[in-house]
C-alpha cells in the first residue's frame, strides 16, 4: 500500500510539472520565436534577434527538458508499474520507448538551453560580418541536430510508448486508449512530414498533438488522483 501511495505521488507531482512547465515552456518558445510559426519550425534566423530572444530561448529549453522529458520519464515508468501484470512485453517495450524519447530528447533540449542562447550572444558581440556569418553557420548546425531529434526521432518513439499505453489500457479505459492511439498515430504521421518539409501539414499536426497531449496527461491525472485503473484496483490481464 505504501508503495502504491509513493507510485501515485510520484506519478501526480510528474504530471504537475509536465502541465505547467510545458505550459511555460510553450510560451517561452512562442516569444523566442516572435509568436511566428515558421521561426518556430525553423529556428536558424533566430541566431540574429539578440540576447531577450536569447534568454527566453534558454528557459524555454529548460522547461522543456524538465517538464516534456525528465517528468515525461517519471509518468511513464509509473504507466509500466501499474500496466505491466497486464502484459510485460508490451510494457517493457513502450517503456522503452519512452525511455529513448526521454534521453535522446531531453540531450536536445540541453544542448539547445546552453549552446543556442551562447551563440546568439557571441553573433551579437560579433567583430564583423565573416565572424557573424560563422556563428549563424553553428546555430544552424545546432538547430538542425535538435530538431532532427525532435522532429523526427522523438515522434516515432513517443508513437511506439502511446501505442503501447493504448493496448495496455484498452480494457478499463477504452477512452484513454483512444486518446492514446489518436496520439500514437498524430506523432506517426508528424515523423515523415517533418523530414518530407511539409510546413503546413507539420503545423496542424502540431496543433493536435498539443491540445491531445495535455488532455491525455490531464486524463491521467484525474485517474490518478481518484485511484481509478489503471492507478486503483487492478482490471484483468488481456
Amino acid at each position: 500500500m505504501a508503495r502504491d501511495d509513493a507510485l501515485r505521488s510520484a506519478g501526480t507531482a510528474a504530471l504537475v510539472v509536465h502541465v505547467g512547465l510545458g505550459l511555460v515552456s510553450l510560451v517561452a518558445f512562442l516569444a523566442a520565436f516572435g509568436w511566428r510559426v515558421e521561426t518556430f519550425l525553423d529556428p536558424s534566423a533566430l541566431v540574429t534577434e539578440g540576447a531577450s530572444r536569447a534568454a527566453l530561448l534558454r528557459w524555454g529549453a529548460v522547461a522543456d527538458l524538465l517538464s516534456y522529458y525528465l517528468a515525461v520519464a517519471v509518468i511513464a515508468y509509473v504507466l509500466w508499474r501499474v500496466t505491466r501484470p497486464r502484459s510485460p512485453l508490451v510494457a517493457d517495450l513502450s517503456f522503452l520507448a519512452a525511455c529513448g524519447y526521454a534521453v535522446a530528447g531531453g540531450a536536445a533540449a540541453a544542448v539547445l538551453a546552453v549552446t543556442g542562447p551562447a551563440l546568439m550572444d557571441r553573433y551579437a558581440d560579433g567583430d564583423g560580418d565573416a565572424d557573424r556569418a560563422a556563428v549563424a553557420v553553428a546555430f544552424g548546425l545546432v538547430t538542425e541536430a535538435v530538431y532532427a531529434i525532435w522532429q523526427f526521432l522523438d515522434p516515432l518513439l513517443l508513437a511506439a510508448w502511446w501505442l503501447g499505453t493504448a493496448v495496455l489500457v484498452r480494457v478499463d479505459q477504452p477512452g484513454l486508449a483512444r486518446l492514446s492511439g489518436l496520439l500514437a498515430v498524430v506523432a506517426a504521421v508528424g515523423a515523415p512530414a517533418n523530414l518530407l518539409d511539409l510546413r503546413a501539414v507539420v503545423t496542424v499536426l502540431l496543433a493536435v498533438l498539443a491540445l491531445a497531449w495535455m488532455a491525455w496527461s490531464v486524463w491521467l491525472l484525474v485517474l490518478l488522483r481518484r485511484h481509478q485503473p489503471p492507478f486503483g484496483p487492478r482490471a484483468p490481464a488481456t
